[in-house]
């Protein structure tokens, strides 16, 4: 918040790997394109994950668009890891139509 506006936000939640334990996942981190380039976008995520370091978390998931080149590159200068270079990870979704056909899927039988 700048001068009581509101110039942009970080949103969060906390899960659970398998492998590693509690982990904040960032679904979001936006900062209006007027105030980029001055901090702002860093803060925000500085303090998602310092919230998962006071929660006891060992890593920060995230997303990041493939043509987003400029925020994939500040990223991984952050320490940041690709892991869908490194470990072959891949984005799967499920829309709402496909997740209501799925749970119908064989209830009359057992599929």
């Amino acid at each position: 918040e700048i001068d009581s506006k509101l110039v942009g936000f970080s949103l969060y939640f906390y899960a659970y790997s398998t492998w590693e334990g509690r982990a904040v996942y960032m679904e979001d981190i936006y900062v209006q394109p007027d105030y980029r380039g001055k901090g702002i976008g860093t803060k925000l995520w500085k303090s998602v994950v310092g919230a998962g370091l006071a929660q006891g978390c060992t890593r920060c998931n995230f997303q990041v668009l493939n043509w987003n080149a400029p925020s994939i590159d500040y990223y991984k200068r952050q320490g940041a890891t690709d892991i869908s270079e490194s470990e072959g990870w891949l984005a799967f979704r499920m829309t709402h139509d496909a997740m209501k056909a799925f749970v119908k899927k064989g209830e009359s039988s057992s599929q």
